[in-house]
C-alpha cells in the first residue's frame, strides 16, 4: 500500500467516536539495524469503537501499564500491515472503562 492507504486508514480511524487519535513516530530495533515506525495512538471509552477494531485489525491484549493508565483501561496493540509499504505502522488502542478488572 502506498500514502493512499494510510491516509484511508487515518480517515476511517477520524471518523470513530473516540477522545484522542495521534500519530508519532517510533523505532525499534532488530540487531544492530534500527527501524523507523509510525505508532497510531487511539482513546476511547466506548466498546462500540474499540471492539470492531480490535477484531477487524487483529489485535493482540496486553497488560496495561499501572502508570500510564491508572488501571482502568485495557488495552490491544497490533501491526497494520496494509497501512503502509514505506514504514511499518503500529496501533495502540486503548479503552478506558472506568472500572477496575
Amino acid at each position: 500500500m502506498t500514502d493512499t492507504a494510510f491516509s484511508a486508514v487515518m480517515s476511517r480511524l477520524s471518523a470513530l467516536d473516540t477522545l484522542s487519535l495521534r500519530v508519532s513516530q517510533d523505532w525499534l530495533a532488530f540487531g544492530l539495524d534500527r527501524v523507523d515506525v509510525l505508532v497510531i495512538e487511539i482513546l476511547t471509552v466506548s466498546e462500540v469503537t474499540a471492539l470492531p477494531l480490535v477484531n477487524q485489525h487483529r489485535l493482540s491484549p496486553i497488560e496495561a501499564d499501572p502508570g500510564r493508565e491508572l488501571g482502568l483501561t485495557r488495552v490491544w496493540t497490533g501491526w497494520l500491515g496494509d497501512a503502509s509499504d514505506v514504514v511499518p505502522v503500529a496501533m495502540r488502542l486503548t479503552l478506558a472503562t472506568g472500572e477496575v478488572e
